[in-house]
């Protein structure tokens, strides 16, 4: 008997290497107003990489990472000062902000 929940079912988990991560998305300012939205939470591959939100980013909001109007970050560092870029890796609790370029003098 399996203890845990008392039924005779083996079950198949990827308790060390789950399939999906999660990543949370913070719309900020001018992006929130877009977006209606403050965040999301949302699942990706394991194995997904920052182009992979920027697809999905598109595909449901029409922005992009890639907009030069639109500073991202990922738990806190611009996607550019990262070695991989567009293709770093994600991992499971990753945090992307979207917010627009501020300007000034």
């Amino acid at each position: 008997m399996n203890g845990a929940c008392g039924d005779n079912h083996p079950r198949e988990t990827t308790i060390d290497r789950p399939e999906f991560i999660n990543v949370r998305i913070k719309y900020l300012s001018a992006i929130r107003d877009k977006t209606n939205r403050r965040r999301e939470e949302v699942q990706f591959p394991r194995g997904a990489t920052l182009a992979d939100v920027d697809s999905w980013i598109r595909n449901r909001h029409s922005l992009s990472l890639r907009d030069r109007r639109i500073m991202a970050t990922l738990n806190g560092k611009g996607w550019m000062q990262l070695p991989e870029r567009i293709e770093t890796p994600l991992v499971d609790g990753d945090e992307i902000a979207l917010f627009p370029i501020l300007s000034g003098g």
